[in-house]
């Protein structure tokens, strides 16, 4: 296919090759989407999707998988791959890591860093329906978006200030404790509850650490 480059940069996909455009029909009969083929650069590393350690080849997996990508303009693009596994030495026949996307997602990382900066600032509903997605997609996004960021992360070091606040998260009272970093303007707890022994779980997960200066 020609002009793979530009089709590279267009779609934020400079780490694979572009090896085929299609536009089909959506599965869902709303409008149609653009299906994207996608290989690894040859000579890449195969690596566990589950640690990121290089592994030797297993099987071809499943076959050809499919994740949901930025959309290009109003149609939708779905990224089209392989997915074969690899036997790591820790977590056994593992499909491979993709560099496009979070292991065991249906989502490109593209997708998902953009779902859940959006989610920081709208309510899931309001996100769900301008990306088209379900609800649940939007809150199970966030949720592996944060726990991926907070991984190496002490978000409670270096505190000074901070604001205790309780926001509505579904209908029926419920509701979330969330604690901000004044300085930095960051949510950095969350827990669901808003009675004192919420509030006790944020000072005891402070508390291992030390006063912080």
């Amino acid at each position: 296919m020609r002009d793979t480059r530009i089709w590279q940069r267009l779609l934020g996909l400079p780490q694979v090759v572009v090896e085929s455009l299609n536009v089909e029909e959506a599965d869902d009969g709303d409008g149609e989407v653009l299906v994207v083929g996608v290989r690894a650069r040859k000579g890449a590393v195969r690596r566990c999707g589950r640690c990121g350690r290089r592994a030797p080849w297993y099987d071809r997996g499943g076959g050809v998988r499919r994740w949901r990508h930025l959309d290009f303009g109003v149609v939708r693009v779905l990224i089209e791959a392989a997915a074969p596994r690899v036997d790591c030495p820790t977590h056994g026949p593992t499909v491979v890591q993709a560099p496009w996307a979070r292991h065991g997602s249906r989502f490109t990382a593209a997708f998902e860093d953009t779902c859940a900066w959006l989610a920081a600032r709208a309510a899931a509903s309001t996100v769900s329906q301008l990306l088209r997605v379900s609800w649940r997609a939007v809150t199970g996004i966030a949720g592996r978006v944060v726990t991926e960021a907070s991984g190496g992360t002490d978000r409670l070091a270096g505190l000074r200030r901070v604001g205790i606040d309780e926001v509505a998260y579904r209908k029926g009272q419920r509701y979330l404790t969330v604690v901000v970093d004044h300085d930095t303007g960051r949510l950095i707890w969350a827990r669901a509850g808003r009675d004192k022994a919420t509030v006790a779980a944020f000072f005891d997960d402070l508390a291992p650490s030390g006063p912080r200066s």
